[in-house]
């Protein structure tokens, strides 16, 4: 499997993560993740002058400037109150575009300030690009045929069915299955700690017990849905290696 020694790795580090954790549900680009996290460190390094009062009428305000409205939602996720989370649940209802992933990760940051006042310890607050559910998270999963032979309906089926009737038994969802000419794709959830390199591993030895018709090369990726275009220049890399 191509991302056998990665995932290795993030199963290690999954694996050692507290119970006391929360997934973030949306699918967030990890761009937007990245500047959001990156910025907030250095607006708690720098003491805020504005009282959370200022904040949230500040918030209610028709500003256009995008930039504003992201650092007063970038403080007010730091602050311990809860007028101050509801304000940016408010915010969060109505926000459009770049403005609601950023008041989806302020409202998250604000949860879990909160709730880490009111239980007494650090929460660990999990984000990757496809979300999560409950206490699952979501994977994208390519599976390439072997010498881009497309699939007869009963392959297929077979995929479809090893799929679901493995990862029930780890108790994951299977949201979304599309089959294409050289490759299937699968939008899954899986509990939180479940190795998925095992599990996938699992499905593709069941499958070509049946006439060894799917690669080896699977991909597994939680950062985003590869368009037509991308999963076939990743193909196409990977013959070229």
């Amino acid at each position: 499997m191509s991302t056998e020694n990665t995932f290795d790795n993030i199963d290690e580090v999954l694996s050692n993560i507290p119970d006391n954790y929360s997934i973030m549900e949306e699918s967030i680009d990890l761009e937007v993740q990245k500047e959001f996290f990156e910025s907030i460190k250095n607006l708690k390094k720098e003491p805020n002058s504005e009282s959370t009062e200022a904040l949230i009428e500040a918030l209610s305000q028709n500003i256009e400037d995008k930039s504003k409205l992201k650092t007063i939602l970038q403080k007010l996720s730091t602050i311990d109150a809860v007028n101050a989370y509801r304000a940016i649940e408010e915010f969060n209802k109505n926000a459009q575009g770049e403005l609601k992933e950023w008041s989806l990760l302020a409202f998250q940051q604000s949860r879990m300030v909160i709730q880490s006042s009111l239980m007494g310890e650090q929460q660990v607050f999990i984000t990757t690009g496809l979300g999560g559910k409950n206490n699952m998270l979501r994977y994208y999963l390519i599976f390439p045929y072997n010498n881009r032979k497309e699939l007869t309906k009963i392959e297929n089926q077979t995929l479809k069915s090893e799929l679901e009737f493995h990862f029930s038994a780890y108790n994951g969802i299977i949201e979304e299955i599309e089959y294409q000419s050289k490759y299937s794709t699968a939008l899954v959830l899986i509990p939180l700690k479940t190795n998925i390199t095992d599990l996938v591993n699992i499905v593709l030895n069941e499958c070509n017990q049946f006439g060894n018709y799917l690669s080896e090369n699977v991909l597994i990726t939680n950062m985003k849905k590869f368009t037509t275009e991308e999963i076939l220049q990743i193909l196409e890399n990977n013959e070229e290696e």
